[in-house]
């Protein structure tokens, strides 16, 4: 049997009822997660942060009209839902979304934007979302798994944009209710967008470019499933074949992950919570460096030079040596250096759960400037030896009055399931972020409706919650 047809196999017998309660219970925190994020993450205020232009995007697909099928973020009027997939995962990809080590994925700020268009037009009920968030968040990592995250950076695609329509077709398939054959071509038709879909990874790209590569990604995924729907036929062997998906993107893929353990081990439980919403990579170095400046009593001020060193595919990603530009050229988000003098200065308070790293003041604030001229950020080929399984890194600090310290850190940072948040953390982390940009009213009615998510006949009103404009007589 072909990879596709396994996949698609398991994915349409799945039931609610199969899920072990531990993966619920996970599943409707991590949407939860996803939802607060989505929600903040467009809302951007052009005075005050960078990478301003993808708020152009809801207007646009308000303007171009079509079928009202799903919310779209945050202009609060209804689109087709493969356009609220495309502009929805745009606007909140990789801001407080989830990573998945062993495939290197953001699962989350796609699958999730992408599914709820789709949930929402369908009318589907909480478990229905949490069943197809399952499923998605499944098959994607385990493509990402096989294909090998290091090997796909290697070739200069960015993994997450290629595997996303993958995850997005399961995900969307399984609301639609396709049966396993249709579900089998859904699978290689979104394969096939996905192979055209990610720019280049390298210095200097455009954030808002990189975001597109995911938005288009998720909403070609919701476009496979319906062209499934419709009859279209895709690969067979698009996954195993000579010239198929993983062989095209990756120098050294392992098939035998995407059906290895299948529906007896549930990825999704082994994605992290982003704590300081910034690109994975980055945040074992933050951690490191307010551990270092907290046992020795370091101020900012102290500090004389500090050099971090990560994994070879992480320092094509993160380490880039031009500063971050307030007119978005350079992507402060994924700047390990910038990120490191930011929070230094700001400290741990000021960093977590927050987006003032972003802030214009900020970028141009000299003391940032100036200490980021003395952080380097290196590969170290011994801890390649570590990656993907883990994201290591090592932070050497030195100080003006000559003292050096050097700490490791085995990637394990505060949110992965080796080290996870308290549930009254998480709730905090939604509480705090969802709080800074929406009325209390609005951020409580959110909660209440996503403790309860399994009970909830029909999720369109949490998506029109997420996508209404504010504020409005309601929230007061």
């Amino acid at each position: 049997m072909a990879i596709r047809d396994q996949l698609a196999d398991f994915s349409c017998s799945l039931r609610f009822e199969d899920l072990p309660r531990d993966v619920v219970e996970f599943t409707r925190l991590f949407i939860r997660d996803q939802v607060g994020s989505t929600a903040v993450a467009a809302r951007i205020d052009p005075e005050r942060e960078l990478q301003v232009d993808v708020m152009g995007l809801p207007p646009f697909f308000r303007q171009m009209g079509g079928t009202k099928e799903s919310s779209l973020v945050p202009e609060g009027c209804k689109v087709p839902c493969i356009n609220a997939a495309f502009a929805n995962t745009v606007l909140s990809f990789g801001a407080f979304d989830s990573t998945h080590h062993a495939s290197s994925l953001h699962l989350s700020s796609c699958v999730i934007p992408a599914t709820m268009a789709v949930a929402e037009r369908e009318h589907a009920s909480g478990k229905d979302l949490i069943l197809a968030t399952v499923v998605g968040c499944e098959i994607m990592a385990r493509v990402g798994m096989g294909l090998g995250s290091g090997n796909a950076y290697g070739r200069g695609f960015h993994p997450t944009a290629i595997c996303t329509p993958i995850g997005c077709a399961v995900a969307a398939g399984k609301l639609l209710g396709l049966e396993r054959d249709i579900l089998a071509e859904a699978i290689s038709i979104a394969a096939v967008q996905g192979a055209g879909a990610p720019p280049l990874v390298q210095p200097g790209r455009s954030p808002f470019a990189h975001r597109v590569s995911c938005g288009r990604a998720a909403q070609g995924g919701v476009l496979a499933a319906l062209l499934a729907q419709m009859g279209v036929v895709g690969i067979s062997a698009v996954f195993e074949g000579p010239r198929g998906f993983l062989a095209a993107h990756s120098g050294n893929p392992d098939p035998a992950k995407l059906t290895e353990n299948l529906g007896k081990v549930y990825e999704i439980k082994h994605t992290t919570c982003s704590r300081f919403g910034v690109g994975g990579p980055m945040v074992p170095g933050i951690e490191t460096l307010f551990e270092v400046l907290r046992k020795n009593q370091i101020r900012a001020e102290d500090i004389e030079r500090i050099t971090c060193q990560l994994a070879t595919a992480h320092v094509a990603l993160v380490g880039s040596p031009a500063y971050p530009s307030v007119d978005g050229s350079g992507s402060v988000s994924r700047s390990m250096r910038y990120m490191l003098a930011f929070a230094a200065y700001k400290g741990e308070a000021g960093t977590e759960f927050t987006r003032q790293f972003k802030s214009e003041a900020n970028v141009k604030d000299p003391r940032h400037i100036e200490l980021f001229k003395r952080i380097d950020v290196v590969a170290d080929p011994d801890l390649d030896k570590l990656y993907p399984a883990t994201w290591p890194c090592i932070l050497t600090l030195k100080t003006k009055d000559g003292r050096e310290f050097r700490q490791g850190h085995n990637g394990w940072v505060k949110g992965t399931p080796e080290n996870p948040f308290t549930p009254e953390e998480r709730e905090n982390r939604f509480t705090k972020v969802v709080a800074s940009v929406l009325p209390k009213r609005r951020c409580d009615r959110m909660l209440e409706i996503l403790r309860r998510l399994e009970e909830v006949d029909d999720v369109s009103d949490l998506a029109a919650l997420i996508a209404a404009r504010w504020p409005n007589r309601n929230d007061e």
